[in-house]
């Protein structure tokens, strides 16, 4: 017998063997247990998921003469032709090579004819939307009123370019891409089911290669098995697939994670001597970085993607650095990939990249900034203690100094009650003082006798001296005014007050020129008048 590959040796055989979709299988399973089967469905997701898979499952199930529930008997004649591919009232139709006018008009002559055998007749259209817009419009009629025999199963990748009045004539289920943790149990399933030896960590490198299908993930391992010589190795694996091992991808992250840009450089430029592909690379460590950032935020999380190890190891990697050194990091990284894909050099890039998550700045902690904030407020206040205290003792010599003249004037003690006599200082003190009393004594001795000489010379004086200080106080309030005036026309991008002034009298206005053209009419008006009454009265005289 010839070699069978994984994907097909092990399609499921039964809802329950089908990965990822529950929901789904749970919703057929219901329908055939109650016996409410519609007459179209639409299974729309990426490839590989189980979509045509469950689509056979569903007509198998319809078919089987022995079901007593929702799963096919696989004893009977129709089981058995069924999984062997035979089975006649099945019909597959691939919508890629038959989606012109005329097939689907041969597709509406053969449903009016009833099954060879069982109670349906399915039709299972994969890649529907392929079919032309001709094509679809010819189908509408009978998609919406089948024979009762007839049960259409529509399965596509691309359910946008499906024709709206396609979509609400047929029951729709949206598959979705299968979990990692799923793969990989499914993958550890088969190989022990097979007895292949496999080094545990290969299995991750295919699951992420495999991007949530099932199908791919089986077409990776069966080919991974067949290089590793029958066996599956984690190294292999990534040398075929032409990602770069767990191992070298860890040693990266480390390295970025501990500042340590040679060893760093080192990675890239090893990855890229072998041939690797270093958006892969940047893509590995992205997830890597993304799983330790992830870890060190919510310490207790388990993501599906790793091992009770590898979560561990990830988690010890974490403890060395902040987590916002992390998301500097992640956020370095990022910016390469997405910078790599337009670059005509992307090792530059991701080079780029990785000297700034090495030489990134280390965020203090609050703690630190606070301990410096309060010492700093400590070293000012005392600075400003110092000084306060200089000034005051400034203040106080300079009051001593005042006190000290005054006792000196008025014969009492200086500040520390001792007299000022003694010395030459005192002596100087004193006698100025003297001075200054006999001088204010003749001062007022002679307004005394000026006063008794003339009463109202002196008070006249006074009061002319005191209306000449407010006149002159007067004048310089005003002039302070003018000049303030001034100021602000400047600043207000206007003439000073002389300077409109002195354009006024340069340049008078209309109604001043009319004023002084009257007045100079009235003026010559008035001389002349006198002059006729001058030269009339010496005429009659």
């Amino acid at each position: 017998m010839s070699y069978q590959v994984l994907a097909r040796k092990w399609r499921p055989q039964t809802f329950d063997a089908v990965v990822g979709q529950d929901a789904i299988t749970r919703t057929l399973r219901n329908a055939l247990a109650s016996g409410r089967i519609a007459h179209a469905y639409l299974f729309a997701g990426p490839r590989g998921i189980g979509k045509t898979t469950t689509a056979r499952l569903l007509a198998r199930a319809l078919l089987c003469l022995d079901r007593k529930g929702p799963e096919p008997c696989g004893k009977c004649a129709v089981c058995v032709e069924g999984q062997a591919g035979t089975l006649v009232d099945v019909i597959e139709i691939d919508g890629a090579s038959n989606r012109g006018i005329e097939e689907i008009r041969t597709l509406r002559e053969n449903v009016k004819y009833t099954p060879a055998r069982g109670r349906f007749k399915v039709y299972i259209i994969d890649e529907v939307h392929q079919l032309t817009e001709a094509a679809f419009n010819a189908l509408l009629k009978t998609l919406e009123e089948p024979p009762p025999h007839i049960v259409f199963v529509l399965a596509t990748t691309d359910p946008r370019d499906i024709p709206p009045t396609v979509l609400s004539r047929v029951q729709r289920f949206d598959f979705r891409p299968i979990a990692p943790d799923a793969l990989r149990d499914s993958l550890e399933r088969i190989l022990a089911a097979e007895q292949i030896p496999f080094d545990a960590g290969a299995l991750p490198v295919i699951v992420r290669a495999a991007e949530g299908s099932l199908r791919d993930a089986l077409s990776l391992l069966d080919t991974a098995i067949a290089y590793g010589n029958g066996k599956l190795e984690a190294e292999t694996a990534a040398k075929l697939l032409g990602a770069t091992a767990p191992v070298a991808v860890r040693t990266f992250v480390a390295a970025v994670i501990g500042h340590e840009t040679g060893v760093a450089l080192e990675a890239i430029d090893r990855a890229a001597r072998d041939g690797e592909d270093l958006l892969a690379f940047a893509r590995d460590v992205i997830e890597l970085l993304r799983l330790t950032l992830v870890l060190k935020a919510a310490p207790n999380a388990k993501p599906a993607e790793l091992t009770h190890s590898e979560g561990n190891e990830l988690r010890k990697l974490g403890e060395a650095v902040s987590l916002d050194e992390i998301l500097y990091a992640l956020r370095a990284l990022l910016e390469a990939d997405a910078l790599m894909r337009e670059s005509p050099h992307p090792r530059v890039e991701l080079e780029i990249a990785t000297v700034r998550a090495t030489r990134r700045p280390v965020p203090q902690a609050l703690e630190d900034v606070l301990k410096r904030v309060d010492e700093a407020q400590r070293e000012a206040a005392g600075a400003a203690g110092a000084g306060g205290r200089a000034e005051a003792r400034r203040r106080s010599a300079a009051r001593a100094s005042a006190a000290g003249t005054v006792h000196a004037v008025d014969g009492g003690p200086d500040r520390a009650g001792e007299p000022l006599a003694g010395g030459r200082g005192g002596a100087a003190r004193r006698d100025a003082a003297r001075a200054s009393a006999r001088s204010r004594g003749t001062a007022c001795a002679s307004s005394e006798r000026l006063a008794a000489a003339r009463p109202g010379a002196v008070g006249r004086r006074r009061s002319r001296d005191g209306v000449g200080a407010r006149g002159r106080r007067g004048h310089a309030e005003e002039t302070d005014a003018r000049r303030r005036a001034d100021a602000g026309a400047a600043e207000r991008g206007q003439r000073p007050r002389a300077d409109r002034r002195a354009g006024r009298q340069q340049f008078p206005s209309r109604d001043a020129r009319r004023r002084r053209e009257q007045g100079s009419r009235h003026a010559g008006r008035s001389a002349l008048g006198r002059w006729r009454r001058a030269l009339q009265g010496r005429v009659r005289g």
